[in-house]
């Protein structure tokens, strides 16, 4: 976002925070919230599956506004901001998993709570506020401002959930990571298995080979990684081996080219879904791998690129002494890792423990009993933030 539309849309939503301020707050309302992606998806997912389930007598709205770098997709993607803005003074809850501009131009009202429950889980490439290069303009001056709390999945992350989105220590919570929730539940790994399956029946008997990178870069920039020669691999992999793609959800998918894989997912596919079933995860800096972790299955990390990495946006931890997995640096060491079937298992359960030391499954049904209580507490308008938590 450029200074003039930042001037603009903040000046328009400021206004509008004006007039909807004087609406009355619907105490039974809560908002989710996201300018990531078009569906539900990932921790607002299983939230709202959660408190759907423990409290089907409140309101739910649903915000699924995904930033567009055109013309006339910033002018729709205004609009809908200015309803997030009604939404935002009028609900008694209202949850986000990434920046939204409405939270952060100027501070809500008291009798709404504003949580951020971050996108990704873990801590391990640098985000927000926190990466290696400053972020500038606008984004430096109005991302993440005005949460009343962070939900993380262990206390290791939260110093860098504070650091990365302008968050006081004490208001960012270790209740749990609520999208690892179902890798706790055996039934809904085969459910996900399941749906896996029906989509993409040519993965049936076979040993998935996940490719699953994050992006580079940042903002109209963004663009994939260019590390892995798939026909190559594809051509080195046994028969009974079905090599997978999935590109991150907010890269456009003709970014990456797709010859020599057996499958290529939709980018809107649920990646929680596909570690389920997959046998082998190459990646890179993605959080999938915190996730997948829980699986205690191999794990291959292409990071040829890890010296510029370092540099921007950064890393929470030393890759080359303190992350799991088996590192290549190429296609060729990927070749050699599966071929012989040489992989780094260890680590695993001290990775988890720091990564996600609150997420041992109960995650979604810890954030709703803090946030809405039980029945009782919803129906009188009570159980948000605790009395001695003020706003921000």
């Amino acid at each position: 976002m450029s200074r003039l539309e930042y001037l603009l849309a903040s000046g328009l939503l400021r206004l509008a925070r004006v007039f909807f301020s004087r609406l009355r707050v619907r105490r039974h309302r809560v908002v989710l919230a996201t300018a990531r992606v078009s569906t539900l998806d990932g921790n607002l997912l299983h939230l709202y599956r959660a408190m759907r389930e423990r409290h089907p007598e409140l309101d739910y709205v649903l915000l699924l506004e995904p930033y567009s770098y055109g013309f006339v997709g910033k002018l729709a993607y205004l609009v809908r901001l200015v309803r997030g803005m009604y939404h935002l003074q009028t609900a008694r809850l209202f949850v986000v998993d990434n920046a939204y501009l409405p939270i952060h131009v100027a501070p809500h009202r008291p009798t709404t709570t504003v949580v951020q429950v971050w996108h990704a889980a873990g801590a391990l490439k640098r985000f927000g506020l926190d990466t290696r290069t400053p972020l500038e303009g606008p984004e430096r001056t109005f991302l993440h401002r005005y949460y009343d709390a962070v939900v993380v999945g262990g206390e290791w992350t939260r110093a860098p959930y504070a650091a990365a989105l302008r968050t006081p220590l004490e208001r960012v919570l270790a209740l749990g990571s609520p999208r690892t929730d179902s890798f706790f539940d055996e039934a809904a790994l085969t459910a996900a298995r399941d749906r896996v399956l029906a989509a993409y029946p040519a993965l049936a008997g076979r040993r998935v080979v996940l490719y699953a990178p994050t992006f580079r870069g940042r903002g109209i920039a963004k663009r994939a990684a260019s590390g892995l020669d798939a026909r190559r691999l594809r051509a080195a992999l046994p028969t009974d081996h079905a090599l997978v793609l999935k590109t991150h959800p907010n890269l456009d998918p003709a970014a990456t080219a797709t010859e020599g894989y057996d499958v290529v997912v939709d980018p809107t596919q649920e990646i929680n879904d596909l570690l389920a079933l997959t046998d082998i995860l190459i990646t890179d800096y993605s959080s999938s791998v915190v996730e997948f972790a829980l699986l205690h299955r191999p794990i291959i990390l292409l990071v040829g690129d890890l010296a510029e990495y370092e540099v921007d946006p950064g890393l929470y931890l030393d890759y080359r002494t303190e992350m799991i997995g088996t590192q290549v640096t190429d296609t060729d060491g990927v070749i050699d890792a599966i071929a012989t079937d040489r992989f780094d298992l260890s680590g695993y359960d001290a990775f988890i423990e720091r990564q996600l030391g609150a997420s041992q499954g109960g995650a979604s049904a810890r954030f709703v009993t803090y946030f809405l209580g039980d029945r009782q507490d919803a129906a009188r308008g009570g159980g948000t933030l605790p009395p001695d938590v003020r706003h921000i």
